[in-house]
């Protein structure tokens, strides 16, 4: 028997889902990764305003917008805000040799950046420039970028997990699909931390922290997933390749900062859910003297935005209960006025 040959139009509309969604992401990766460039990068030249602000002025106008020069008085000032996270590096001249204090666990690519930018100074000056990190780089993180890997591996399995929950579950009761749901993020960001932690010595300190992070992370992704497939259903995937991969992952601030990337990627990093993990994970682990309130606020509204999202999709399948009753009752009725008329003809 021969097997009936699909339509060329349904088959064309399978494969242009997976081809827009591979345009998606080289549009976001391409554009976000591929020439980072520096502009406004917070830099400082420590020393007395006499000596150190013609050299700043000097730079300011070498560089332009590539960076934000300015003058601090002292190396401990600028110690200060590189540990919270205001300056990307300071340049601290010296007869001998001159200094640049960065911060690898802030950037290690922000960091190169302002080497680059700080070369010249030096070697005009005729002194060699040697680099010394304020904040120390840890053994387990030594390029500061466990935070984003940690994210990538978090993020597929949980909006993965969400699109079969959404599909496999689509028989059963919201209500259970979001317990589901929730059972999942527990799961994943349990495991995935254990993972993290007893392979690769990821995150040595700060479990307890790291582990609300991931779970308050994976639970606002798999809500929003399982929320919205009723709404999407084979848009689904895309969609969700889009918000929490293409546009995740290249404004997390995980591989280059937003002072090395287009503008519209930094304004994404504003409030983007992976933006807030990156940088709570950041913060807790690296930075305890800065706050962490803003990327936690940012997680907790895209959690906030997954409890909106399971609140739609239960008006949608109850409208759509609602009309398959009354089709239903429709058609008993005519069935039974059908009934009726031929009993009356006999």
């Amino acid at each position: 028997m021969t097997q009936e040959r699909a339509p060329l139009g349904t088959v064309l509309s399978h494969v242009a889902l997976p081809v827009l969604m591979g345009l998606i992401m080289a549009v976001a990766y391409l554009g976000g990764f591929h020439k980072p460039a520096p502009h406004e990068v917070p830099l400082a030249v420590v020393g007395s305003t006499a000596q150190a602000q013609p050299v700043a002025s000097a730079m300011q106008q070498a560089l332009g917008d590539k960076a934000d020069v300015t003058v601090l008085p002292s190396t401990a000032a600028a110690t200060d805000q590189l540990r919270h996270l205001d300056l990307t590096g300071a340049y601290v001249p010296g007869p001998k040799q001159a200094t640049l204090l960065v911060s690898t666990m802030a950037s290690d690519a922000a960091k190169s950046a302002a080497t680059q930018m700080f070369s010249p100074v030096a070697a005009k000056q005729g002194v060699p420039l040697v680099t010394r990190d304020v904040t120390g780089v840890p053994a387990s993180d030594p390029v500061g970028q466990n935070g984003f890997f940690f994210l990538v591996a978090l993020t597929v399995g949980s909006y993965a997990s969400s699109i079969a929950i959404g599909a496999a579950g689509a028989s059963r009761r919201l209500r259970d699909r979001v317990g589901i749901a929730l059972g999942a993020a527990v799961v994943i960001s349990t495991v995935g931390l254990l993972i993290a932690r007893g392979f690769y010595g990821m995150f040595p300190g700060d479990l307890p922290a790291v582990w609300g992070l991931s779970l308050l992370y994976t639970a606002a992704v798999l809500l929003i997933g399982v929320g919205l497939h009723p709404i999407l259903g084979r848009f689904s995937t895309i969609t969700y390749a889009a918000v929490f991969v293409a546009l995740n992952f290249t404004t997390s601030g995980g591989v280059f900062p937003t002072t090395l990337q287009p503008a519209f990627f930094g304004l994404l990093h504003n409030f983007w859910i992976g933006a807030g993990f990156v940088e709570s994970l950041r913060r807790v682990l690296y930075f305890p003297d800065v706050s962490i309130a803003g990327p936690l606020a940012i997680l907790l509204g895209w959690l906030a935005l997954g409890v909106l999202c399971i609140g739609l999709a239960h008006l949608v399948e109850r409208r759509r209960t609602t009309a398959a009753a009354r089709l239903e009752r429709g058609r008993l009725s005519a069935r039974v006025e059908e009934e009726l008329e031929e009993d009356v003809a006999v």
